[in-house]
């Protein structure tokens, strides 16, 4: 996809004038993946510092692993002086590669306020340096310690959502399964936003939007290599959403789509797939969007935002 007339045109003037686009994401997936990484710090370190809302409460909390070298980072943020908040865990996205939890403060700050609830931005390991489980494994770690001791950030266990955008949607969706297989934790709802749910590449969408601004094919060949390495030859249970079998007794579903995102269709495949188990599943395609659109100050990302809080505090009722 080359022309880019039919995307949003504020979006796409937005998008065109991101600092971000002097990064070439492609190449350096290919080359060096962990430069990506140094060359978004170094634009994010010129950028203003937001100023942390009067009311809200923004911590980072050292959660311990069952391996005792290591400790997993949450960054938490939520309505300050509240008890028995609902809980959010999120995981950011980045290809599985880069990205951090403070990539999402600018939305975080606002969201934890206007749904009332306790966001839990888990810091997870990245590939190409830990692939796959490695992600998984500390997102799970992070289930159980909330599953535990959510009281100790005034968290309300019984009541916890698991959510993640792009790559981040990914390892939450498939923590849904390995829960329920687990049977340790209840997660109520998992929300996914513009998620890549194959490492297979063959959707019409994948094929039709293979050169869409923001994601690409490529990238997300790329990505997948890295993430899986050797294990994309013979696939690890959890590892790819759309390659499980079992979609019964998985939680309620929200999945976010854009129009021009070559992801689109995986998202729809993976909606389809939950549908025919009886899970619930509110899917809903932004129409002139493409992926990770949200990031970027326009009105359609506005009037998504608006969208999101709506949605959340349907879910939480």
């Amino acid at each position: 996809m080359n022309n880019t007339k039919n995307i949003d045109f504020e979006l796409w003037q937005a998008v065109s004038n991101s600092p971000y686009n002097t990064i070439n994401y492609e190449d350096l997936l290919e080359i060096n993946p962990s430069k990506i990484r140094t060359e978004e710090l170094k634009i994010a370190t010129k950028e203003t510092s937001l100023h942390i809302p009067k009311q809200l409460q923004v911590e980072n909390i050292e959660i311990p692993s069952a391996n005792k070298a290591r400790k997993i980072r949450v960054r938490t943020y939520q309505p300050k002086n509240k008890k028995d908040l609902p809980i959010l865990i999120y995981f950011h996205g980045g290809a599985f590669i880069y990205g951090t939890p403070e990539q999402y403060d600018f939305i975080f700050f606002k969201l934890a306020l206007d749904v009332d609830m306790l966001i839990v931005s888990v810091d997870y390991r990245l590939a190409p340096e830990n692939p796959f489980p490695a992600a998984l494994e500390d997102g799970y770690e992070v289930l159980l310690w909330l599953a535990q001791y959510a009281n100790r950030i005034n968290g309300d266990n019984n009541n916890m959502l698991i959510g993640g955008s792009s790559a981040g949607a990914t390892i939450a969706a498939s923590l849904t399964h390995l829960a329920r297989d687990k049977k340790e934790i209840t997660i109520q709802h998992q929300y996914l936003l513009y998620p890549p749910f194959s490492h297979l590449l063959d959707t019409p969408s994948m094929n039709e939007l293979a050169n869409a601004p923001m994601q690409t094919k490529k990238a997300a060949k790329l990505m997948w290599k890295h993430y899986l390495k050797e294990q994309i030859y013979n696939l690890p249970k959890y590892a790819v959403p759309l390659e499980e079998h079992n979609f019964h007794d998985l939680p309620n579903a929200t999945i976010i789509v854009c129009e021009f995102d070559p992801l689109k269709d995986e998202g729809k495949l993976y909606a389809q797939k939950l549908k025919d188990a009886n899970v619930s599943v509110n899917l809903l395609e932004i129409k002139k969007a493409i992926h990770a659109f949200d990031f970027f100050d326009c009105p359609i990302s506005n009037k998504f935002y608006q969208q999101q809080v709506k949605i959340l505090k349907q879910i939480l009722k």
